[in-house]
C-alpha cells in the first residue's frame, strides 16, 4: 500500500479533513464528496436555502474506520457541498448497530439517504418510503461474483473435501451475500451449516489477507470476490496460476444507494443529490475520488439488478430439506 492510500486523500484546500481509506465507508464519503468536486465556492451564506441531509448506514459498514471520524467527514463535506449548490446544508449521519435499527428510523421518515448492503435492503420493509437509485461500478461491472479458492496442488476438488477445514472469509462490501451464497451451496449438497462444516471461519479485511495464506499453504481455502482475486493475479501471476476456483457464485449487486421518496425540502433538492451522484465520474476531481475507492462510476439502479440476490434470499429462507430438493445446481467445478 502506498503512502497516499495509508493516509487518505484530501478533498480540497477548503476542506481540512482527510478521508480514511480501505472500507465501505470510503464509498459513503465519496458520495458526499460528489457535489464538492465539480464546483468552485461562489454562493454567499446569506440567502441560502436551509436543508439537512439525514444519512443512515449500519455499524457493520465501519469495520476498519472509526465511526466518529466518518460522521465528522459527512458533516464537513455536506456543508461545503451545500454552499456550492445553493444550500445551507447540514448533515445528520446516523450509525446503526444493525439493519433492524436502521430500518426503524427509515420508517419513521428520519432518514433521506441510506447506503445499504443489498442483502439488508431486501430484508427491510421500506419500499413504501425509500427507493434504490444507484449502484456502483467496479472493474467494469456493478455485479460481484464470489469464489472459493484452493491451491492447485491441494488435492481439494469437491466442496465435501473442505469438511473440517478452516475458511478465510473476506469481509466488506457484499459480505452478507457471500456468506448466504455459501449457506446455499452447503445446503444444496446436504453438508450442513457452515459453522459446523468448517472448523473455523476467520475474517479477513483485505483480499491479500484472505488469498495469500492459501497461496502460501498455511490455510486450505478462502472465500473472496472475483475482482479482488483478479487484481492480485495481475500483480502476481503466480497467484492466478497456483490457485483454482472450487466454486463460483452467481453475480450479485453488493451495495445500493437509496433515497427517500419524501421528506425533502423540495423536489429540486432531491434531484440535485441525484444529479451530483450521477455526474461524479465526469469531473477530474470526481474521477480521482472514485479511483481512490476502486470505483469507476455509479449507474442508475434497475429492478432486475436484484434478481439474483432475491433468489438467493428466498433460497436460504426456505426450510433446508425443501430447499435442497428444489434449487438448481450451483457451479462447483474447478476453473482452468
Amino acid at each position: 500500500m502506498n503512502s497516499s492510500q495509508q493516509q487518505g486523500i484530501e478533498c480540497s484546500a477548503d476542506i481540512p479533513f482527510r478521508i480514511p481509506l480501505g472500507s465501505f465507508v470510503g464509498w459513503a464519503m465519496a458520495l458526499l464528496c460528489l457535489v464538492v468536486a465539480p464546483f468552485q465556492i461562489a454562493a454567499q451564506e446569506v440567502g441560502l436555502q436551509l436543508i439537512t441531509l439525514h444519512v443512515g448506514f449500519t455499524r457493520a459498514s465501519f469495520r476498519i474506520v472509526n465511526a466518529s471520524d466518518a460522521t465528522s467527514a459527512f458533516r464537513v463535506f455536506a456543508q461545503t457541498a451545500g454552499r456550492k449548490r445553493g444550500y445551507a446544508l447540514d448533515t445528520d449521519a446516523q450509525v446503526f448497530d444493525n439493519s433492524a435499527a436502521c430500518e426503524a428510523e427509515i420508517k419513521k421518515g428520519t432518514i433521506n439517504m441510506a447506503i445499504l448492503d443489498s442483502w439488508d435492503f431486501l430484508g427491510m420493509d421500506i419500499h413504501q418510503v425509500m427507493e434504490p437509485v444507484f449502484v456502483s461500478v467496479e472493474q467494469g461491472s456493478f455485479l460481484k461474483e464470489y469464489l472459493l479458492l484452493v491451491r492447485r496442488d491441494s488435492g481439494l476438488t469437491r466442496l465435501a473435501d473442505l469438511r473440517g477445514k478452516e475458511l478465510m472469509v473476506l469481509e466488506g462490501k457484499g459480505g452478507s451475500l457471500s456468506r448466504a451464497w455459501l449457506d446455499r451451496l452447503l445446503l444444496e449438497q446436504h453438508l450442513g451449516a457452515k459453522e459446523t462444516f468448517f472448523s473455523n471461519l476467520e475474517s479477513a479485511f483485505k483480499s491479500s489477507s484472505a488469498v495469500l495464506p492459501v497461496f502460501f499453504g498455511s490455510k486450505p481455502v478462502c472465500m473472496v470476490d472475483r475482482s479482488g482475486f483478479q487484481v492480485m493475479s495481475e500483480l502476481n501471476p503466480q497467484v492466478g496460476s497456483n490457485l483454482v476456483v472450487l466454486a463460483v457464485s452467481e453475480p450479485y449487486v453488493a451495495t445500493i444507494t437509496c433515497l427517500s421518496k419524501s421528506g425533502w425540502t423540495s423536489p429540486r433538492a432531491r434531484q440535485d443529490v441525484i444529479n451530483g451522484i450521477a455526474e461524479l465520474h465526469l469531473e477530474p476531481n470526481g474521477r480521482q475520488i472514485l479511483t481512490m475507492f476502486k470505483l469507476e462510476q455509479v449507474v442508475p439502479f434497475k429492478e432486475e439488478y436484484l434478481d439474483t440476490a432475491r433468489k438467493l434470499r428466498a433460497a436460504v429462507e426456505i426450510p433446508s430439506k425443501k430447499n435442497a430438493a428444489s434449487l438448481p445446481n450451483t457451479q462447483t467445478h474447478s476453473e482452468p
